[in-house]
């Protein structure tokens, strides 16, 4: 029997992302992947008789509160662009630190040659804040 006594299973606070360098406090959610283009390799009988690769791809998409979207959105502005969309994939890296905690080391994933999506403004009654989903793509995601 396996003994849980000493772990700690990561947790949302010890979860930080950072885009071009600042911390995005207003933080909400998150996901990113990296995904393999693969299919069954089908020939004689009606097996597969392998597994064949292709392209490779990263995508995800954070979750910030409508205050760090103005913050993207003014820093983008000052850098002469509309909004933080229009700012160029090569520009933008995501770092994701994962904090040390009690049994775990820090990690620290870097997405780099992000590129966002687009961007969605909306709200209902009774909402107490405005969250914003950021869908991006990204050329890589590197652990370290």
């Amino acid at each position: 029997m396996a003994n849980y006594v000493n772990s700690q299973e990561l947790e949302w606070k010890h979860a930080q992302i950072a885009v071009l360098g600042v911390v995005i406090r207003g933080l909400r959610g998150f996901k990113y992947k990296k995904s393999t283009d693969s299919e069954h390799l089908f020939a004689a009988g009606d097996e597969a008789v392998g597994i064949q690769s292709g392209n490779k791809k990263c995508d995800g998409s954070i979750k910030l509160l409508k205050s760090e979207i103005d913050k993207l959105n003014q820093a983008a502005r000052d850098a002469g662009y509309d909004d933080f969309a229009d700012v160029p994939y090569q520009l933008i890296v995501i770092t994701v630190n994962y904090k040390v905690a009690f049994g775990r080391k820090q990690e620290t994933d870097i997405i780099s040659g992000v590129k966002f999506t687009e961007w969605e403004k909306a709200m209902e009654q009774g909402a107490k804040m405005m969250e914003v989903d950021v869908p991006f793509l990204a050329l890589s995601v590197k652990s370290l």
